[in-house]
């Protein structure tokens, strides 16, 4: 009797310990506001990119994605060369963030838009994954850019 209850301790003990490995071997993806430079795109069209983004990263095996819940309405300055300021990484590191990742939208003409993003390592500043897709700005088109996005930039990390 104490055999079998020993094998059963050991056996959740195991199946536990393997659960929680897999909890915290995901990484935690910071999801930005998207970046319009031109200005010229609906804030509603920003917002669906940003939420389809963050479900296509949610979605991912090993990855949790974070949109902006404890950041204050976090807004990225970006230099010429497109990095995050210093103090912008400081402060996802101190939000335990392994990477954040930034998304532009640029329209190309009246239908079509340009979608680039970036994941970026908070610990190092370095750019791990970037990638872009050429679509129409409509939302039967942008939510399959967005997870075609997505899976592109997770499967570089």
């Amino acid at each position: 009797m104490k055999t079998k209850f020993f094998l059963l301790v050991a056996f959740f003990a195991l199946i536990s310990s393997s659960v929680s490995a897999q909890f915290y071997n995901r990484k935690k993806v910071a999801i930005t506001e998207v970046v319009d430079k031109s200005g010229d795109v609906a804030d509603g069209t920003k917002m669906f990119i940003r939420s389809a983004l963050t479900d296509a990263i949610t979605n991912s095996d090993g990855y949790e994605g974070y949109a902006q819940i404890s950041f204050l309405s976090l807004e990225m300055n970006f230099d010429k060369t497109g990095n995050i300021s210093n103090a912008t990484l400081t402060y996802i590191k101190k939000q335990m963030m392994e990477y954040i990742l930034v998304s532009e939208v640029t329209p190309l003409d009246k239908r079509t838009v340009l979608l680039s993003a970036r994941i970026v390592n908070t610990a190092s500043g370095r750019i791990v994954a970037s990638s872009s897709v050429r679509t129409y700005a409509s939302i039967d088109y942008l939510r399959p850019a967005c997870n075609t996005l997505a899976y592109k930039l997770v499967g570089a990390i």
